[in-house]
């Protein structure tokens, strides 16, 4: 228990400083040097892991794509696209709740790391009317870019948890899909929660029609076929559409300029470097490892262990897959004989992705509240009760097989 207390020193003073107001990546920082020395890493070591996650090709392409997807959505913006964007959303659903919902979970079918950043400017356009506070707006964005997590077979861990597991995919998905109804209608429910119906079209054109629509998201959806059909990586993907934007639609040279320097924001970039020299530093530290061995040895109820293991690790982790590959290879021995085995492991898959919504080192809501400027204390007031549900679904779904 000693190893899950140092673990929770690290999380509380992580939590109590970014509520203070403190910079996430000065918090995240202070949070790292505190993780080595308390699992006993020298500081040299704690150094060198930071350096190394800089200059990582990961950590550099993550930056790259980052940098390019503000560009790409600011050149959206600068030329008017992304306003026809949303007009166009609102003049076929009528509803601009509906659009700032739908746009985020179109981006989210696409697994792209920080991929709701993409959504975060149209969110904002879009719900500029409704005048809904920072906090909610990244409630919006965050939490409907991850409602397809539990069914869709483009993210690796489900397509993990399914082959660790030994049944077919489509199997887990058929399983798995009360907990993305549950995502939808809790999402619905909190995020627009007192938030009345927008019904006011705002001078939309006699002939919005579906193929103008279509012409707008043309480069988007060209950016989204490159990374998904193509394999290309997120920064060449874009960058060869923001070139083709130019190129295609005569960008003059000091709105490209405006835009680039609008998308290079250094506080951003910090907390990035700073979120991966911290999973580094956990990597080295072993902390992952050692909290699981210990609540497999506690002797508490079987489903809490289920549950409680994949949680913290994607608390900790703030990875999606993370959750799966650390802690299933722990629990599947654990349950394998149990004749609830598949139940126990759907409420694991269930709670490693409520923990990854929690944990305040996932990227996609680390750059979504800096992004909108939110505070992250009023985030997690929105996000808690979804989760919840969640988890209480798949509770049910446990004890009823």
């Amino acid at each position: 228990m000693v190893e899950l207390l140092k673990i929770g020193i690290v999380f509380f003073i992580i939590l109590i400083l970014t509520f203070r107001k403190v910079k996430l990546w000065i918090s995240l920082l202070a949070g790292t040097f505190l993780l080595g020395f308390l699992f006993h890493l020298p500081l040299h070591t704690i150094v060198k892991d930071l350096f190394t996650s800089v200059i990582d090709s990961k950590t550099l392409l993550l930056i790259g794509a980052l940098v390019t997807i503000l560009f790409f959505s600011n050149l959206l913006k600068e030329t008017g696209r992304m306003n026809a964007i949303i007009e166009g959303f609102g003049h076929v659903f009528k509803d601009i709740r509906v659009v700032i919902a739908l746009l985020p979970s179109m981006i989210g079918l696409i697994p792209i790391i920080g991929g709701a950043l993409i959504s975060a400017p149209m969110v904002v356009e879009g719900s500029d009317e409704l005048k809904l506070s920072p906090e909610r707006r990244t409630f919006i964005n965050y939490w409907f870019r991850h409602i397809w997590e539990y069914i869709l077979p483009t993210f690796p861990a489900l397509i993990l948890a399914a082959a660790l597991i030994g049944i077919p995919i489509r199997r887990l998905i058929w399983i798995n899909l009360p907990l993305t109804l549950t995502a939808i209608a809790s999402g619905i429910a909190v995020g627009f929660w007192g938030v009345s119906k927008s019904t006011r079209v705002k001078n939309y054109p006699d002939d919005p029609s579906i193929w103008k629509l279509t012409k707008n998201l043309l480069p988007l959806c060209f950016g989204l076929v490159l990374v998904v059909g193509f394999k290309v990586e997120l920064t060449y993907a874009f960058g060869l559409t923001i070139l083709g934007m130019i190129l295609f639609y005569r960008i003059e040279g000091r709105v490209v300029w405006r835009g680039f320097k609008q998308s290079v924001v250094l506080e951003l970039l910090l907390t990035v470097i700073i979120v991966m020299g911290f999973k580094k530093v956990l990597e080295s530290s072993q902390a992952i490892s050692a909290v699981s061995a210990t609540l497999s040895s506690s002797g508490i109820p079987r489903w809490l262990i289920a549950m409680l293991i994949p949680l913290l690790v994607g608390i900790m982790a703030g990875l999606t897959i993370a959750p799966i590959a650390i802690s299933f290879p722990i629990l599947i021995p654990f349950f394998q004989n149990d004749p609830h085995f598949l139940s126990y492991m759907v409420l694991a898959f269930a709670s490693g992705i409520s923990g990854n919504l929690l944990s305040p080192f996932h990227l996609c809501l680390i750059l979504t509240k800096d992004y909108f400027r939110a505070d992250l204390k009023g985030v997690y007031r929105f996000i808690w009760m979804p989760t919840a549900s969640i988890l209480m679904v798949a509770l049910l779904m446990t004890f009823l097989w």
